[in-house]
């Protein structure tokens, strides 16, 4: 803990209620990711002052990742803080990957931030400071990343809200937040790892931008414009892909066709503001290549997985989907539900369907279906493709009995019997 006297400076109070008159709404409900420490506790303090004034809904919340065994006594803390102000705190406890392959700091802060948006509301307010900035830039440099991931944090960040992300003090440096927290007389508490250099983020404050800084004061503030040059840069890079997005979508998808006519600087653009678009991460050099090689040589259809996501084609249709697709149950009896989920699939039954009981089974191989009469009966790949669900679906698709035949798959239906009525739509996200 920490504490001392000095006099009060009301600055950072009305630097905040600045930037929160600009982007919050009376009524709306802010949550303070509040951990204990000094600047999400400077944080709380200075919104809990506005919030009256400005007639926003402040809460907060506490996450207790269980990483070290100091942690237990901090959301005992937190809710003493919060008490104090009367602001309403709810501890939230998560599990932290511990194999991520991006490494312990990036399971915690993913962990962490799931947790946090799982609250809701309307903003999720985080203490980031102006150094936080700093950091955030040479962590991604180090990475190779390219303007987007250069243009660091934004003060306010809509992308994947509700609720949306604040950073109401991401302009001002740390050791003003300091001095800020002493005139106020707080306490905070000083977490231990925050000393261990063995972390990618604590190694760049303490051996990387704290020497910087004592060579070039100005370093920290120049690398924070910086930042915001990044993204000036990727906004106008933003504004680009939705005008060649205008002209390659059709419906939800793209047409293969359109984007081979970009070059491949404004097709790599493209993927990475669709990628950003569904709070994706931003792919790496390589991958953006393979992308990209893929999508002009390969022949239709295919699925590049890449990460967490991939890269379909099929006939001149191009989309983005989840690399892991929902796995299919086994034998499952529709009995009368009007909604069914079944591997990829979401099926809408009518209200009763006449006959003996009705299965979803997994494609077996040899099933055929007759949907015109005055055709002979079809096999379920051709059925398939002609419904343009792509191959790698199809183990995912239910085939639906009734009486010891198949009367449906993926949208095509036994002719004359109730199966022409089941409509069903993907449960995954499949667009471009």
């Amino acid at each position: 803990m920490a504490a001392s006297r000095s006099r009060p400076s009301p600055d950072l109070v009305e630097r905040v209620g600045a930037t929160l008159a600009r982007l919050v709404e009376p009524h709306d409900v802010l949550t303070v990711g509040l951990s204990g420490g000094l600047d999400s506790t400077v944080l709380l303090h200075v919104l809990a002052r506005l919030a009256p004034v400005q007639r926003f809904v402040l809460r907060a919340a506490h996450v207790h990742h269980g990483l070290q065994a100091a942690a237990d006594a901090w959301p005992a803390h937190c809710e003493t803080v919060c008490a104090k102000l009367g602001v309403p705190l709810q501890v939230l406890r998560v599990e932290v990957d511990r194999q991520h392959p991006q490494g312990i700091e990036a399971a915690a802060r993913a962990a962490r931030h799931a947790a946090l948006r799982g609250l809701g509301g309307d903003w999720l307010a985080l203490a980031h400071h102006r150094g936080d900035q700093a950091e955030t830039l040479l962590h991604r440099l180090t990475r190779g990343s390219g303007v987007q991931g250069a243009a660091g944090m934004r003060i306010a960040d809509e992308r994947g809200g509700p609720p949306a992300l604040l950073r109401p003090l991401l302009d001002e440096p740390r050791n003003e937040l300091e001095d800020w927290a002493r005139a106020q007389q707080l306490d905070w508490i000083e977490d231990p790892s925050n000393a261990d250099t063995a972390y990618s983020r604590n190694f760049l404050r303490h051996d990387i931008l704290e020497p910087l800084n004592r060579r070039f004061p100005g370093a920290e503030a120049a690398l924070a414009r910086a930042a915001g040059h990044f993204l000036e840069a990727t906004e106008l890079l933003a504004a680009l892909a939705r005008s060649d997005l205008a002209v390659v979508r059709r419906g939800t998808r793209a047409s293969r066709t359109a984007l081979l006519a970009l070059d491949d600087a404004r097709l790599a653009n493209l993927l990475r503001e669709r990628l950003a678009a569904r709070d994706l991460p931003a792919p790496d050099a390589r991958q953006l290549v393979e992308a990209i090689r893929q999508l002009r040589d390969a022949q239709a259809p295919w699925r590049a997985r890449f990460d967490n996501w991939a890269l379909c084609v099929q006939d001149d249709d191009v989309w983005i989907e989840p690399a892991d697709l929902p796995a299919a149950p086994g034998v499952v009896i529709w009995r009368g539900e009007p909604e069914l989920d079944w591997g990829v699939a979401r099926l809408r039954f009518p209200a009763r369907m006449d006959g003996a009981a009705i299965e979803l089974r997994p494609r077996a191989g040899g099933e055929h279906i007759r949907p015109d009469p005055r055709r002979p009966s079809r096999d379920l790949k051709t059925l398939a493709r002609e419904q343009g669900a792509p191959p790698w679906w199809r183990e995912a698709i239910p085939v639906i009995w009734q009486d010891g035949r198949p009367i449906w798959f993926a949208g095509a239906a036994q002719t004359g019997s109730d199966s022409e009525r089941i409509e069903w739509v993907p449960r995954i996200r499949a667009e471009f």
